[in-house]
């Protein structure tokens, strides 16, 4: 997992070819205008989520990782805890291939996301993002990078 602020972000575009593909849409797009929904970001499988929503209780967030996807998180608006562990800490539920959804359970450690702070998933980063800070919930809209995993070589 990495999280940092949004300014260091170009450190990170060695990891992944498709990071700066990431990175090109933030550039180009006013993501406090963009509306809810899915957006390819290049020719490679690589797509954004936008989505808006009020923040949830503890117990009504849940752990989860990927298998076939690197999640890039990034608050354009409001304020979430997001909870993190690694997969192989958690008891595995059923995957969802078509989802390429796997719900994990288990202890978490907690961070704040904010706007101007990213957080990057990768495949064995368990992540119970959603979470209320306080007693009232925050509005928040949120860019979720999907940047698929390389095939093995």
């Amino acid at each position: 997992m990495v999280l940092d602020t949004l300014n260091n972000f170009p450190l990170y575009l060695p990891l992944h070819p498709q990071f700066a593909a990431a990175r090109a849409f933030l550039q180009a797009h006013d993501l406090d205008a963009l509306p809810s929904g899915r957006y390819e970001i290049d020719d490679h499988d690589a797509f954004a989520l936008v989505s808006e929503y009020a923040s949830r209780p503890l117990g009504e967030c849940f752990i989860e990782c990927h298998r076939r996807y690197i999640d890039i998180q990034l608050l354009v608006r409001g304020r979430e805890g997001v909870g993190y562990c690694r997969r192989n800490a958690g008891r595995e539920l059923p995957y969802d291939e078509e989802k390429d959804f796997l719900k994990l359970e288990g202890p978490v450690d907690r961070f704040i996301l904010e706007p101007g702070v990213f957080a990057i998933f990768f495949p064995d980063d368990g992540h119970m993002p959603t979470i209320r800070l306080g007693e009232e919930a925050s509005l928040v809209k949120k860019v979720v990078f999907k940047i698929p995993v390389p095939a093995p070589a």
